[in-house]
């Protein structure tokens, strides 16, 4: 109750530039100061990706007048990217492929950060692990990726036999 969400706001961490990002972000969530101040808040977030939504959404709160912010995130860190469908930046842009959890509560203003373990994902699955593919989490793809492959590799014309022969091996 002490945050009013613009829904016309999609995904952030999927648009293409920091400056449209960091412009969804400050329009995607509106706190509500009579709510949030002198309060110790927690905030449960499925992932957080850049930083940059968590970042401002912290600097919000303390602006708003938080006492304290702490997160909880419902998944392991994101440390490397996906090959298979999300639309994950590369690893360079993923802040928990080269910080500890320490230096990522730092980073975006928390007074405290915690994650899900990789195996307290798996025990909240319905279904056996081998069915998931966790690769963004520890980084063991289910399939060798090639070399030169990126985020933007499926865009690239010069790279396609490679990319076509890569998929439909799947």
């Amino acid at each position: 109750m002490g945050v009013i969400r613009n829904h016309y706001v999609g995904r952030t961490f999927i648009q293409p530039s920091p400056y449209i990002r960091d412009l969804g972000v400050r329009v995607k969530l509106n706190p509500v100061r009579e709510v949030i101040k002198g309060k110790r808040i927690v905030i449960v977030e499925d992932s957080i990706v850049r930083g940059t939504t968590s970042r401002a959404r912290i600097n919000t709160l303390r602006e708003a007048g938080a006492k304290e912010v702490h997160m909880r995130v419902s998944c392991p860190p994101l440390r490397y990217p996906c090959f298979y469908g999300i639309d994950f930046p590369t690893k360079e842009e993923l802040i928990a492929s080269t910080r500890r959890v320490e230096d990522i509560a730092e980073f975006v203003g928390l007074d405290s950060l915690g994650f899900l373990s990789l195996e307290g994902l798996f025990k909240a699955m319905p279904l056996p692990r081998k069915e998931f593919c966790a690769a963004c989490f520890h980084g063991d793809y289910p399939l060798p990726i090639p070399p030169g492959m990126g985020k933007h590799s499926l865009e690239r014309s010069e790279d396609r036999e490679q990319k076509r022969d890569f998929f439909c091996s799947l």
